[in-house]
């Protein structure tokens, strides 16, 4: 996009506002948030701070959305921001839904010459702080000529899956893969403690392997004891809406899903032992 850039962003919580401030060093940044809190997240940081959704979206050309589910921004966009955007602006949904709710959302934009973009992320707020996230988009090439600017300011890797849809269905597709590893971790640790092999020592051996993985570094680093119990309960909430949207194609998953919510089980167990050292 030419010329200087009005862009919103609705969700500055722990992913989203590390993004936004990525993006207010590159654009003209407008914010809008229910608590007066929230906008503390981004102090330091230039931007214009608005009243309302609706009048945030009246004076931007790319409005981010970072929120927690497909309903959350259903409930945005039929509260008005969606007939408030001009004409020819882009919605960008960073937040991991359904395939199948990414089309909708796309019929309904496009219905008010809104171009949508389906852009889940993978990194968590580590990555958003580094600005090394991954991003999954679902949209046409011309769409994402026009907005790919935006989106490097906090993801190093910006891949286009195909059209609307196809970022949520290969970050689910990403979801699932992880946990699934997770499980794998699980098993082949409590095997090795059979043996009498330290689960830490094997992490650091396998980590300089061929059995090394993003999970496996993860874990007792970034997923701490005083974290696990949380990152269990998103893992299988992953596992769940990656079941829930293959069904709906007719597909059963039923292996992959009970071999990964497995994994999400067995994590808080894998993370105290890491912890332990022994």
């Amino acid at each position: 996009m030419s010329g200087p850039v009005n862009v919103g962003f609705i969700g500055i919580g722990d992913q989203g506002a590390p993004m936004a401030v990525a993006i207010s060093e590159k654009f003209n940044l407008h914010v809008w948030a229910r608590r007066d809190s929230s906008y503390e997240s981004l102090e330091g940081s230039s931007f214009t701070r608005h009243e309302s959704a609706v009048e945030l979206a009246t004076a931007v050309d790319v409005l981010c959305v970072c929120l927690r589910s497909d309903h959350d921004l259903l409930q945005l966009l039929l509260g008005g921001v969606l007939d408030a955007l001009p004409s020819g602006a882009i919605l960008i949904n960073h937040a991991t839904g359904d395939p199948g709710e990414a089309r909708a959302f796309e019929e309904a934009c496009k219905a008010k010459d809104i171009r949508f973009v389906d852009a889940p992320v993978s990194g968590g707020r580590p990555g958003a702080v580094a600005r090394t996230l991954t991003c999954f988009v679902g949209t046409d090439a011309a769409t994402l000529e026009k907005c790919g600017a935006i989106l490097s300011t906090h993801s190093t890797h910006v891949v286009h899956m195909g059209g609307a849809g196809t970022g949520q269905a290969s970050k689910l597709c990403n979801n699932a893969l992880t946990v699934s590893n997770l499980r794998n971790v699980v098993e082949v640790f409590s095997i090795a403690d059979a043996f009498g092999v330290s689960p830490a020592s094997l992490q650091t051996a396998f980590s300089h392997s061929s059995g090394g993985s993003f999970i496996l570094d993860a874990l007792g680093t970034k997923v701490t004891p005083q974290i696990a119990a949380h990152i269990a309960k998103l893992n299988r909430t992953d596992v769940e809406e990656f079941a829930a949207a293959a069904k709906k194609l007719g597909l059963d998953v039923s292996a992959i899903e009970a071999w990964a919510l497995g994994g999400a089980a067995g994590l808080e167990r894998v993370v105290a032992r890491l912890s332990a050292r022994s």
